[in-house]
């Protein structure tokens, strides 16, 4: 209960601040943009999805699911800056507790070191959390009451997203209590983020740097050491829908689940925040 506290009192705090209040009322814009945008009515037994009055169903294309389409990309663009932005509102969240002063007060608490580092963690990922769950459920009801079609599986996928960012902060979390700054945990977790999306194609982009089956290793080892964060993101999309391009039909575009990337980055994730608590623990503040 004293952790969950604590995490609660982190949510506040990151509130306060103002960066989470400014996320949200971005959020709220960007439901208020739909429900003037988007409209939908049955002609013939066949739903059409228009926005401002342009019809989004292209030509040639069939099976083509406006609905899914609109949310997939909504939720690959929307996940993918929540990732990035959220770290702005969260990566000073642990730096903060460290700080001379602030730290002997947290330390003095009876909670364990692990529990403290745990709770401020899960904490700035809750506030982050929240802001994704009231922006799914807008943009789920908006869509609902606008074409009639109730898709739970974006509110499934915004729950997975919320998971995905648990995982990404764990990088987060590991620079803050080594470095104890804001600013070097930004800078990393924008640096990860790029690499390992080229971690992600590393086999036809990295691997011809050098022909070496140790570095070809290296990188492999490091692919399953981290969080796989692009590639959770893109099955996550896949629940919402399939990927269709003007180029792609529907039929053939592969839209399977593949809960593996989840598994290895909970691993990875569960390590980089062991190892983060390891530190922790062995500083003397």
């Amino acid at each position: 209960m004293k952790a969950l506290s604590l995490s609660l009192l982190t949510i506040r705090e990151a509130i306060l601040k103002g960066t989470l209040l400014f996320y949200f009322i971005v959020g709220n814009l960007i439901i208020l943009f739909f429900a003037a945008a988007v409209s939908g009515s049955m002609e013939s037994g066949t739903l059409t999805i228009t926005m401002f009055g342009s019809q989004l169903t292209p030509r040639g294309l069939e099976g083509f699911n406006p609905v899914e389409f609109l949310l997939r990309q909504l939720f690959q663009s929307a996940s993918s800056a929540i990732m990035l932005f959220g770290i702005f509102a969260t990566a000073g969240l642990i730096p903060s507790m460290l700080e001379k002063g602030t730290v002997e007060l947290y330390l003095s608490k009876p909670l364990s070191r692990s529990s403290l580092l745990l709770a401020r963690s899960f904490g700035a990922c809750g506030g982050i959390g929240a802001n994704i769950l009231y922006f799914a459920v807008g943009i789920w009801a908006v869509f609902g009451i606008k074409t009639g079609i109730w898709h739970g599986n974006f509110l499934l996928a915004s729950v997975v997203a919320i998971f995905i960012f648990l995982c990404y902060y764990s990088v987060v979390a590991l620079t803050a209590v080594i470095t104890r700054s804001t600013a070097f945990s930004i800078m990393i977790a924008f640096v990860f983020t790029l690499f390992s999306s080229a971690l992600e194609v590393r086999q036809t982009t990295l691997y011809v740097w050098w022909e070496n089956a140790f570095f070809h290793r290296f990188l492999d080892s490091l692919y399953y050491a981290t969080p796989r964060i692009s590639r959770m993101i893109d099955q996550a999309a896949n629940l919402v829908g399939k990927d269709i391009t003007t180029r792609v039909l529907a039929e053939q575009a592969s839209a399977g689940f593949d809960i593996l990337p989840f598994v290895y980055s909970f691993l990875s994730a569960s390590l980089l925040y062991a190892l983060a608590i390891v530190y922790f623990f062995r500083q003397d503040y």
